[in-house]
């Protein structure tokens, strides 16, 4: 065992997974792996995903991590269940835990969602919830054009918050009490959120789909909550496109200063190997 956990995603999204890891989890060391360079996936074949999804938890695999998270709402979709067939090591997604949070804290059972269009489109949040509480109703949004800004780092609050509000306009009068962030870049500007609601006087809560995901990884990996911190922890970026890119929105959201960091560069062609 490396003492490691395995964090995945298309880009900077899985950012937010790893922000409540590192605030969760204090004896563990972190190999993040994002696809910078085939990014974004919302747009992509849902066969495109899976085996992107495939390579990615081979990779970590290979880093001998304990337990790979995919820190990503569309290659959860597309590539978790092939995922965890194919492997013999723990694997986790991140759409169910959403899915059981927000039917715990509805409370007019009017839950919306916002994704990428292929999570949108897949439906699968509507089903997990609606298998939880059939008498719940969920409309959903797709967003993808909120994707590219945050991935590239443009987090400026007023224009960031215009181009939310667009897409919340879109609800109508739809009036959800719960909102799933479903798209992992879409906590990276939480604040925007709730300076949209605050505004508008409404008391809406806002599902992070990282925060039960870490909370089952800890359970599988037997830790507790009040673990005790190891001594110079250590992140692991791997990276398939631009790594000062990365770095940038890196920057603005996360401060890392209590880790040693190290960025590689990865060749997306030699991830192929995986599915081979």
């Amino acid at each position: 065992m490396s003492n490691s956990i395995g964090l995945f995603d298309s880009g900077t999204g899985g950012l937010s997974v790893l922000k409540n890891a590192i605030k969760k989890i204090h004896n563990k060391n972190f190999v993040y792996l994002g696809d910078t360079g085939r990014m974004p996936y919302g747009v992509k074949k849902p066969e495109e995903i899976r085996d992107y999804t495939l390579e990615a938890m081979g990779f970590l695999q290979d880093k001998g991590v304990d337990l790979s998270v995919i820190a990503c709402n569309t290659a959860t979709v597309h590539g978790l269940d092939a995922s965890v067939e194919k492997y013999d090591y723990p694997i986790l997604g991140i759409i169910s835990w959403a899915s059981l949070d927000s039917v715990e804290v509805t409370h007019n059972r009017k839950i919306a969602l916002i994704g990428t269009e292929s999570t949108v489109n897949s439906k699968v949040y509507d089903n997990t919830i609606k298998s939880l509480d059939p008498r719940i109703e969920v409309k959903s949004i797709a967003c993808q054009d909120l994707v590219l800004p945050i991935e590239h780092g443009n987090l400026e609050d007023a224009y960031m918050e215009k181009l939310i509000r667009k897409h919340l306009d879109e609800f109508g009068d739809f009036d959800y009490d719960t909102i799933i962030l479903g798209c992992t870049h879409f906590p990276i500007v939480k604040k925007s959120f709730k300076k949209i609601f605050k505004k508008d006087n409404r008391n809406v809560k806002i599902i992070n789909p990282a925060y039960l995901s870490i909370k089952r990884a800890m359970e599988i990996l037997n830790i507790e909550k009040d673990n005790e911190p190891l001594d110079n922890r250590t992140i692991d970026f791997y990276l398939t496109g631009d790594i000062d890119l990365f770095k940038h929105t890196l920057n603005q959201f996360l401060n890392l200063s209590d880790f040693k960091l190290t960025f590689n560069q990865v060749n997306s062609d030699d991830l192929t190997k995986y599915i081979k």
